[in-house]
């Protein structure tokens, strides 16, 4: 799965090109971007002509009505920055910062978790306060007291969009990638940590942003930009520097930079720039081949944090004579290095590492860095499943986490099953009991581990399934699991020895779509293919019965009675009444990209991906009437949203890279208003669903011809009819349609007639 992302990042392009729908071609590019530094995420999209995600606005995360309320956050994810201040290390991680003591290097502690409301892509500390960058869910700078690092306490919020910032005295300097009509690098004042406001702007962009004396530098894909913020109500650029900044900090009258090229990952340069007239910056000195995602100056020694996994490694670089750089020692840490920071004389030095966690490298020799240990290791949290007090995380590079949930308002982690060693990935976890079931790679892709102690979690037995597991339902002792190209039933009465009962060919699963199961039937949401229904009424003989293709395939299913529930992008209403012929029976266009779905009797729960510039979110639905879902409640979520769970009265949302959120389901009898298409005269359709023949009638007078339009689901014109005005009705023959939704559609001069048609 790692090899696989490396060669899309390497293809660029060309790899997302290959994908055969929006849906396909969306998750490529979310899968790819967890594999680049989050500065330099922006760049990365425009260079391959893709649109920067996930937004065009701060987002809210914030309850926007009576349906949904945040209860808790357990916001650990993939590390990316880190910064720290003697023995005090901050360490930016998913949509929380970790701070941890160091003053017992060989026994580090983690005092407290600082949860942000959106995904951090940087921290900074000035005097007591802790400046948090967010960058997605609620984007904008938060700022936190941690004058006691335990008990941080928060301050402020202001909302901007950002790749990075800086805190220098009072003043903070934020930068962004973003193109368009609005400015890109500011100046805020935070001599008030509880009033921060802007002072000045240009439209200068950058990745990252570093400041000196009084310019500030901004590594942009286009080159250094310097800008003069002598006056920071008016900054404005005064120079440039050609190349591809990487990474960039600047110390009295000298700028460290690493350079790339986006083409080669293996080729980096470490520059240093004499910029006592950043008008006109010149090279003092460089190092070929060296470089990282980041820099930290520490007296005259710098430290790289490497670049790319296992291109170019941790390094030591002296700058005792800053014309002539000196590479002193390197070593590698085992994952993808992202932030830097270090303290040489504790001999300490940390690097944030997307795999790993913080990992810990003792530089007490500087010629020879030893790699020591790695702490808080956490990855994108893919699937979530709740049984009694605790709630099991499925974690991309990171395995299995153990939440306590006691007290939803405060997840805590309490164990782990870390395949940072062992596996590659783990997708999906369902728990009950004393045993929770993972899928695994490599194989046996089937794991079970014991969980009766939840601190200490253990593999106890495997079995090998067809193929690496997307989903899996746990039904009594049988256990389902929806793999690329074959559906699988496991008997785990003996949880110690899984035996795979039956199967069944499926078409392929290339990502992690869902699934639900009934009491006979199983739904399978299939990608392009759409839903699979499978007869699970004999276990040792599973098979397909039925298909249901949206017109954009099918990223999960939830099922009530005898409506199957569909999402991909939108929410489509389906009757599974006859498994044999399903049909589409609504439609609800959802603002943001629908993804995951579960649903209780009355309940629906829709969470979404960020891509294309919507938001992420939760949106929650009324069943009242079943086949006409009704929306009553939203909730902006941290990061796109790729599984759910339903423990009442709570939610949980595995919400990728920033961890795992809870909400709360409140008061519903506030229902959205709904905006009507039709304006007077009115149609009526009958019946209604129908067979061969419908008819329609208007409840007025005409006030001129008409022509009736029919369109399927995806918006083609199948049917045309032409009325005149002075007929109240019409007939419709319907035998050249097979079944399914359609929309009746007339335009008049007074407005637009439109009504939903179901043609059985």
């Amino acid at each position: 799965m790692k090899r696989t992302i490396a060669l899309l990042l390497g293809l660029g392009l060309s790899a997302v090109a290959v994908a055969t729908s929006p849906m396909r071609r969306e998750q490529i590019v979310m899968d790819s971007l967890r594999q680049v530094p989050p500065r330099l995420r922006a760049r990365w999209l425009n260079e391959r002509g893709i649109e920067i995600p996930p937004m065009n606005a701060p987002q809210p995360f914030i309850s926007e009505s009576t349906g949904l309320r945040l209860v808790g956050k357990y916001g650990r994810g993939p590390s990316v920055e880190v910064t720290g201040r003697d023995s005090l290390v901050f360490l930016s991680l998913g949509s929380e910062v970790a701070i941890i003591s160091f003053a017992d290097t060989a026994n580090p502690r983690v005092l407290s978790e600082v949860q942000a409301m959106g995904l951090v892509a940087q921290a900074a500390l000035r005097d007591s306060f802790l400046y948090i960058g967010c960058n997605s869910g609620q984007a904008g700078i938060e700022v936190w007291n941690v004058q006691d690092p335990a008990a941080p306490v928060f301050r402020s919020r202001t909302p901007t969009l950002l790749s990075d910032f800086c805190v220098r005295d009072t003043l903070l300097y934020l930068t962004q990638s973003l193109s368009g009509p609005n400015d890109t690098f500011k100046v805020y004042s935070i001599a008030s940590p509880t009033d921060v406001y802007l002072l000045g702007s240009c439209r200068d962009s950058g990745d990252a942003v570093t400041v000196t004396n009084n310019a500030a530098f901004l590594a942009d894909r286009w080159g250094l930009y310097s800008i003069d913020v002598s006056d920071p109500r008016n900054p404005h650029q005064v120079g440039t520097y050609p190349g591809m900044p990487i990474s960039v900090e600047a110390r009295g009258n000298i700028c460290c930079v690493t350079f790339g090229n986006p083409n080669d990952p293996e080729w980096l340069e470490f520059d240093v720039l004499d910029v006592r007239n950043p008008a006109s910056m010149q090279r003092l000195g460089y190092l070929s081949d060296a470089g990282g995602s980041d820099v930290m100056l520490d007296g005259a020694l710098v430290f790289l944090s490497g670049y790319f996994q296992g291109s170019h490694e941790f390094q030591i670089v002296s700058l005792a004579d800053s014309t002539r750089p000196v590479a002193l020692g390197q070593c590698a840490t085992p994952g993808m290095n992202f932030g830097v920071w270090g303290n040489s004389a504790r001999g300490l030095a940390t690097v944030a590492d997307r795999t790993e966690g913080l990992a810990v490298i003792d530089v007490h020799s500087l010629s020879a860095p030893t790699y020591d240990t790695a702490l808080m290791v956490a990855g994108v949290a893919q699937d979530v499943s709740v049984d009694r007090n605790f709630c099991y995380v499925a974690s991309l590079d990171a395995g299995m986490k153990i939440l306590d949930v006691t007290q939803p308002s405060l997840p805590t982690e309490v164990g782990a099953l870390d395949t940072v060693s062992t596996g590659l990935a783990t997708f999906s976890a369902v728990a009950r009991d004393s045993f929770a079931y993972l899928s695994w790679w490599p194989q046996p892709y089937l794991r079970v581990a014991n969980v009766a102690d939840p601190a200490n979690p253990r593999i106890v037995a495997g079995d090998s399934v067809f193929n690496f597991p997307r989903d899996m339902v746990l039904r009594d002792s049988l256990l389902y699991v929806a793999q690329s190209y074959r559906f699988q039933i496991v008997n785990v009465a003996r949880p110690r020895s899984p035996v795979v009962v039956g199967s069944c060919g499926l078409p392929d699963l290339m990502y992690g779509y869902g699934m639900d199961v009934g009491d006979t039937l199983a739904f399978v949401a299939n990608g392009l293919v759409g839903l699979q229904i499978i007869d699970i009424a004999r276990p040792d003989s599973p098979a397909i019965v039925g298909t249901l293709t949206p017109p954009n395939g099918a990223c999960d299913v939830a099922v009530r009675d005898t409506f199957a529930y569909v999402v991909s992008g939108n929410l489509y209403v389906a009757s599974v009444a006859n498994p044999a012929s399903p049909y589409l029976i609504d439609s609800v266009v959802l603002p943001s990209f629908g993804a995951a779905l579960v649903a209780t009797d009355s309940l629906l729960f829709v969470g979404s991906w960020g891509v294309s510039r919507r938001r992420t979110e939760i949106r929650l639905l009324d069943l009242g009437n079943p086949a006409e879902p009704v929306s009553v409640g939203t909730l902006g979520t941290p990061a796109s949203v790729n599984r759910l769970a339903w423990v009442e009265p709570y939610l949980y949302a595995a919400c990728g890279d920033a961890g795992v959120v809870v909400a709360e389901t409140t008061a519903v009898g506030m229902q959205e208003p709904r905006k009507a298409v039709s304006l007077w005269p009115e149609l009526f359709v009958s019946p209604n669903p129908c067979g061969e023949l419908v008819r329609v009638q208007f409840g007025g007078q005409l006030d001129a011809d008409v022509r009736l339009s029919l369109y399927d689901v995806s918006g083609r014109c199948v049917l045309v009819k032409q009325v005149r005005k002075e007929v109240m009705s019409a007939e419709l023959k319907l035998d050249k349609c097979g079944p399914g939704l359609y929309f009746l559609r007339v335009e008049t001069r007074t407005g637009v007639l439109q009504s939903k048609l179901v043609r059985q």
